[in-house]
């Protein structure tokens, strides 16, 4: 029963294991009889649907069918002899070029009948087998394609590169026809480029092109590379709505292109592109959008690596030698970025086979790491990359390392991004010198609540979380900071605005308000020899953070009785020395600051009595505000809290006896009396009414104006 198999199924299922020629089976219900096997198959041939029982052997065959021939390559094909060699592609071996309806080629994955080079002299394709390195190289090259210059595995090769290569093979073809058009010229003169000012061209003269000038005529060949460039630019363009794998290989593809063209001996217009100055823009264009890939895209190990070492390879022309070793991108799984990232390594160095390596990253590396770190909310980690890296570009750097402490306060390690305020960096003086209005707020607003904007855009988003495990900050702590920050930077201790917050975050609470501003408490006024006691030592204090830049305060201001007290005491005394150092344009921002803390409005007023034309000076600013500022501060609608902070703090402009005081006061009685009828729905009014009835107001009883306007406050309430 030639080519034909039999399956034999026992009958009984608890049998051993039998002594027949198909015994070797594990399983003994089922056995194959091959087809020398001594079992009469003939019987097979008269019934194949009948159950047929053999006695002898106690079996039972239910069906029997002849095996198929499955597909297979040529050296597995058991109908025809296959011999083996290493590389022989000058013909066929002994009879490899035979093959049977099933057989496929090795290196075209396609029948044997259908393959172009079976039996082709120097290629053979029909003594390829997987055992060869030669052909399995062939074969990898086959199936690979373009890709095989990346040195891809042929598993590694999934949708995505295919398409990079049908995409780089588009762009070959482009790149042909234009480079083509580039090398040939375009027939022109050196007049064209270089006007002649031949007297033979004048007006007056009907020869041209005389004896003098005759070689500017004469016909040359003019090259211009604009056209290629442009044709490379528009395909990078379209190219950067991939997915970044193929991206990533279409970029290295186009720069190995590139880099083979030659700028030709010839002359070029003014204003077009050349070889040796296109060439490295298109090539830095590139390595900096490969520089983002490798650090932003998740990227395998083994894909970056092969990358890489193909930018390796490429010659790099003299003209681009600069860009020799853009792409050591360190990859993420490197042992010295870890160490860095897990904070085992401070410095950023290390040292391999007796050299010494730092952490030097092109800034384009670091902007795509620190983004990435940012992504993945990974702000420690991220704090301490920066701490180390070093890069091509001071100026950048300087400005990612000043976010450090913002990138703390993220971790919620509020204590550290303090301190980290004022350390110096390498390539510069501190983060603190540098801070805005706006950055200095912000701190302020973190460090006392233990909150942080959520995102990465600290000055856009309107909600605030709190961090888990933050550690929170002691208020005697950010008042230290708030008071080092005024003392290095310039632009805020002038800025009235920082002196406004830092005082609001002395009197606030520990939590932020829905909108992100600071909620006000009210502390109870301390005894008169405690505010002097403070302002005396507040003065030390002061003086030696001015020669020192440091600020230790004494047991006073711990005290239990008014440890608040004694900490807005502190900013105040540091305003009182800011005003006495020069005037400030604006102070109405400041004064409402203590809202309804007016006690320390009371004791700046003390304090900077001292000096009379300073106290002066204050109130005459502070009445130009009120008539520039009248609208937004007493027309304006306000939320009922911050109607009762300018209720009380109009009360206390004209309740204060301080005779240097009344000016103010007699400007807001009249602005109030002169404006009522506008005024009549300012929440504040009612506020006001009804404290001018609760308390007298002895030194206003003589003037008429005053009595007017409290009559007209009256009827309110």
């Amino acid at each position: 029963m030639a080519d034909k198999s039999v399956i034999v199924i026992s009958d009984d299922e608890t049998d051993t294991e039998s002594e027949s020629p198909g015994a070797d089976c594990k399983d003994s219900s089922v056995l194959l009889l091959e087809e020398n096997s001594d079992f009469d198959c003939a019987l097979l041939d008269e019934n194949r649907s009948d159950e047929m029982v053999d006695a002898e052997f106690g079996l039972s065959i239910t069906y029997s069918k002849k095996a198929d021939v499955m597909p297979h390559a040529r050296y597995d094909c058991t109908s025809h002899v296959f011999s083996q060699s290493d590389n022989q592609t000058s013909r066929p071996v002994g009879t490899n070029s035979d093959f049977c309806e099933q057989c496929y080629c090795y290196i075209c994955d396609k029948l044997a009948s259908e393959c172009q080079s079976w039996i082709t002299p120097s290629f053979c394709h029909c003594n390829a087998h997987k055992r060869s390195p030669f052909w399995k190289s062939w074969r990898d090259q086959a199936l690979i394609g373009a890709l095989i210059v990346f040195k891809f595995d042929l598993l590694e090769i999934d949708a995505d590169l295919r398409h990079a290569e049908s995409l780089l093979m588009k762009f070959d073809a482009d790149l042909t026809v234009e480079y083509d058009k580039f090398m040939m010229g375009t027939v022109s003169s050196l007049a064209a480029i270089y006007s002649c000012s031949c007297c033979c061209h004048n007006q007056y003269q009907t020869m041209v092109n005389c004896k003098r000038c005759s070689s500017k005529h004469e016909a040359i060949l003019i090259y211009n590379y604009s056209n290629v460039y442009q044709l490379v630019l528009e395909f990078l363009e379209k190219a950067n709505g991939e997915k970044p794998k193929t991206f990533a290989v279409v970029l290295l593809g186009a720069a190995q292109r590139i880099l083979l063209h030659k700028q030709p001996l010839g002359h070029s217009m003014p204003n077009t592109r050349v070889v040796p100055e296109a060439v490295p823009l298109l090539l830095q264009r590139i390595i900096e959008i490969l520089q983002r890939l490798l650090v932003v895209s998740d990227f395998p190990s083994s894909f970056s690596k092969k990358l890489i070492d193909f930018y390796k390879s490429l010659f790099l022309p003299p003209y681009c030698r600069c860009f020799l070793n853009c792409l050591n991108v360190y990859l993420w799984e490197d042992s010295l970025l870890v160490s860095v990232l897990k904070g085992q390594n401070i410095t950023g160095e290390r040292v391999v086979k007796g050299k010494k390596e730092t952490l030097f990253e092109s800034i384009h590396v670091v902007l795509a790491r620190t983004e990435k770190l940012r992504e993945q909310n990974k702000y420690r980690e991220l704090a301490r990359y920066l701490k180390v890296v070093r890069t091509n570009n001071r100026a950048e750097l300087q400005r990612l390392k000043d976010q450090i402490p913002f990138f703390m306060c993220k971790h919620g390690d509020f204590t550290s991004a303090g301190h980290h305020l004022f350390h110096s960096h390498d390539v510069s003086c501190c983060t603190a010198c540098r801070l805005t209005p706006r950055q200095f707020t912000m701190y302020l607003k973190i460090l006392r609540t233990g909150q942080v904007p959520v995102g990465n855009e600290p000055f856009y988003s309107g909600v605030w979380e709190t961090p888990t495990g933050h550690v929170p900050v002691k208020k005697s702590d950010v008042i230290k900071v708030g008071l080092r920050i005024l003392n290095c930077n310039a632009q805020l201790y002038m800025n009235p605005d920082s002196w406004a917050d830092l005082i609001q975050a002395s009197c606030s609470d520990s939590k932020l308000a829905r909108d992100g501003s600071f909620i006000c408490v009210t502390w109870k006024e301390p005894e008169e020899e405690f505010q002097q006691r403070i302002r005396e030592t507040a003065d030390l204090v002061l003086k030696e953070l001015e020669t020192k830049q440091i600020i230790i305060l004494p047991k006073q201001f711990y005290s239990n009785h008014f440890p608040d007290e004694a900490m807005l005491m502190l900013v105040t005394q540091a305003l009182v020395q800011r005003l006495l150092h020069a005037h400030m344009c604006t102070v109405l921002n400041i004064a409402m600051a203590f809202r309804r803390n007016m006690w320390a409005l009371k004791y700046l007023f003390k304090s900077l009595s001292v000096r009379l034309d300073v106290l002066h000076a204050f109130l005459d600013c502070l009445i130009k505000d009120l008539n520039e500022k009248n609208n937004t501060l007493l027309t304006r609608t306000v939320a009922q809290s911050d109607a009762e902070h300018i209720g009380h703090f109009i009360f206390f402009l004209i309740s204060y006896e301080h005779a240097v005081l009344r000016p103010v006061a007699h400007r807001i009685v009249d602005f109030l009396l002169e404006h009522w009828n506008e005024l009549q729905n300012c929440p504040w009014q009612r506020n006001l009414a009804t404290l001018l009835q609760n308390q007298d107001v002895t030194h206003w009883n003589t003037s008429n104006s005053f009595l007017q306007l409290k009559n007209k406050l009256r009827t309110l309430v």
